[in-house]
């Protein structure tokens, strides 16, 4: 893929709650500021706490990544979010689904080659960019992109996992965290790691 940064120009990078922690360090290391705003949450109604499950990592004053100087990433060699190693194949549509009965999180997420990378503008028709919603084919236009967004998608699975099994085992109830906005984030991480200390950020890398 060209190196034209469009794409660390485009949006905010979403970002899974442990890639937070990777990344404040960096910055920190780097003197970069960077900042973070919770995306989707899910309410805990046991401790009163909203968990972020995703973030979003703000564009700079600039309309920028924070981590991008001219054209280069400062974190490219360090750790670069999933979501920017797999582009351009993108989730188009991430949808949690909660269980109530079966106290069970459910994920369903699409996948699309986006055309705001050049070269798949310029390799690829619309009838291609639709057939890309397919993941064997997906696969063989951009092989490691469509690896680490299964990588992405098995992270996501493992915070929804985790969270269903203390769901099931009463530690939590869970609710939709959009209906409840004034209560607390806490990073699902965080939150995680209180009924599993043992878990590390890099079980998660």
């Amino acid at each position: 893929m060209p190196n034209c940064a469009l794409c660390c120009r485009a949006s905010p990078v979403t970002v899974l709650p442990h890639e937070v922690y990777v990344l404040e360090s960096l910055a920190r290391d780097l003197d970069v500021r960077v900042k973070f705003a919770p995306a989707y949450t899910l309410l805990d109604a046991v401790s009163g706490v909203r968990v972020a499950l995703s973030y979003l990592m703000l564009l700079d004053g600039e309309g920028k990544c924070p981590f991008l100087r001219g054209t280069k990433c400062l974190v490219h060699d360090l750790y670069k979010p999933l979501t920017c190693r797999s582009f351009p194949y993108l989730p188009k549509v991430i949808k949690y689904e909660l269980d109530p009965v079966a106290k069970e999180i459910r994920m369903e997420i699409n996948f699309v080659m986006s055309t705001l990378c050049p070269v798949v503008k310029s390799d690829l028709s619309p009838r291609d960019l639709v057939k890309m919603r397919d993941i064997r084919i997906a696969v063989q236009y951009a092989p490691k992109e469509v690896e680490v967004a299964r990588e992405t998608v098995e992270r996501r699975l493992f915070y929804a996992r985790i969270l269903s099994d203390l769901w099931q085992k009463g530690y939590v109830e869970l609710q939709d965290g959009a209906n409840s906005p004034f209560h607390p984030v806490v990073n699902g991480f965080a939150f995680i790691r209180r009924f599993r200390p043992e878990l590390t950020i890099k079980d998660l890398l």
